[in-house]
């Protein structure tokens, strides 16, 4: 009769390995675009990094790469006009210094819709065959530099 429990409490202890990688919280969610995976939870009771310089130990649910990057403000000089937002039809870009400036639009997913180097200060996007959705228009410079991110709605 032992045996069969110690067979028994082994066989449930090794059940519960299994499943040791899963996250139990009150909120997170995961998104992929088939080149970058983010993976977030909240209200995670407890986080820590220790590091000797040379080493870093993360604990928690989530052991990530921080990576700090330079925030840049935008020129005082550039202007841009985004119009209509939300639209069904076309979006108009009034953009001051246009020269050498390139705009792409990307669905929530990743994937490049449309790119276009400016030729003018007013430029109209034809957007009505786009499914209904949010997409993120991003103006960047010829030096691949990124100038702004803006949120555009298709109705």
């Amino acid at each position: 009769m032992k045996k069969k429990t110690l067979l028994a409490g082994v066989f449930i202890s090794s059940i519960s390995l299994l499943s040791a990688q899963e996250v139990i919280s009150t909120q997170g969610d995961s998104y992929d675009n088939g080149t970058n995976t983010i993976d977030f939870t909240i209200g995670e009771p407890v986080i820590e990094t220790v590091s000797d310089g040379t080493n870093d130990a993360t604990q928690g649910f989530h052991q990530t790469n921080l990576t700090i990057t330079n925030i840049e403000d935008l020129d005082a000089n550039f202007s841009v006009n985004i119009y209509p937002n939300p639209t069904s039809e076309v979006i108009n870009l009034t953009i001051e210094k246009y020269e050498k400036i390139t705009f792409q639009i990307f669905d929530m997913g990743g994937k490049l819709v449309e790119e276009l180097m400016l030729t003018s200060s007013t430029t109209n996007v034809n957007v009505s065959d786009y499914p209904k959705g949010t997409y993120l228009l991003t103006l960047t410079e010829s030096d691949k530099k990124k100038i702004k991110t803006y949120k555009i709605v298709k109705k």
